[in-house]
């Protein structure tokens, strides 16, 4: 499946392992954003893990393909990044493989907001997705992501619960 377009001066593309360090940049800001929205503050140290850890997922799970990224890039400038983690969850009546498409790390630099680049990054994924037999995408909306996925098709789900434990 091509993955790479560019449309108005910006290319769509699959993300490789050199793509790591702004991933998990994006991926860090991502979080600093939504918590800095909320009222809440991450501390330099977390943030700096955050970022580590991240990074060493995708050392492992891009390579092996239960993660996928893409970016869109002006030059060689990534203004917008996505991806999608390949989870295992149980059959259902509608659904009885078990791949699940986690989508998560979507982020957009802010000068270039406004532009669909995430619409065209969860386009693209869930196009993958389809190419590839998956038939459920799942995710976390921020409250500004939200109208974005909303009118791609996602809808809430209140079923959905969670805990963290410590």
């Amino acid at each position: 499946m091509k993955t790479d377009s560019k449309e108005n001066g910006f290319t769509l593309r699959e993300a490789t392992e050199r793509d790591i360090p702004q991933l998990s940049l994006h991926h860090r800001k991502m979080f600093e954003e939504i918590w800095k929205k909320k009222g809440q503050h991450i501390d330099s140290s977390p943030s700096d893990e955050m970022e580590r850890a991240y990074s060493r997922k995708l050392s492992v799970e891009l390579p092996a393909g239960s993660c996928k990224s893409w970016l869109i890039e002006e030059r060689d400038r990534v203004v917008a990044s996505g991806a999608i983690t390949i989870v295992s969850f149980v059959p259902t009546p509608n659904d009885l493989s078990s791949r699940v498409a986690y989508v998560h790390s979507m982020y957009t630099e802010p000068a270039f907001r406004g532009k669909d680049f995430a619409s065209r990054i969860v386009r693209t994924v869930l196009e993958y997705c389809k190419a590839n037999g998956i038939k459920r995408a799942l995710l976390s909306a921020s409250e500004g992501g939200r109208p974005v996925y909303e009118r791609i098709g996602f809808v809430s789900s209140p079923e959905m619960m969670r805990i963290f434990l410590e």
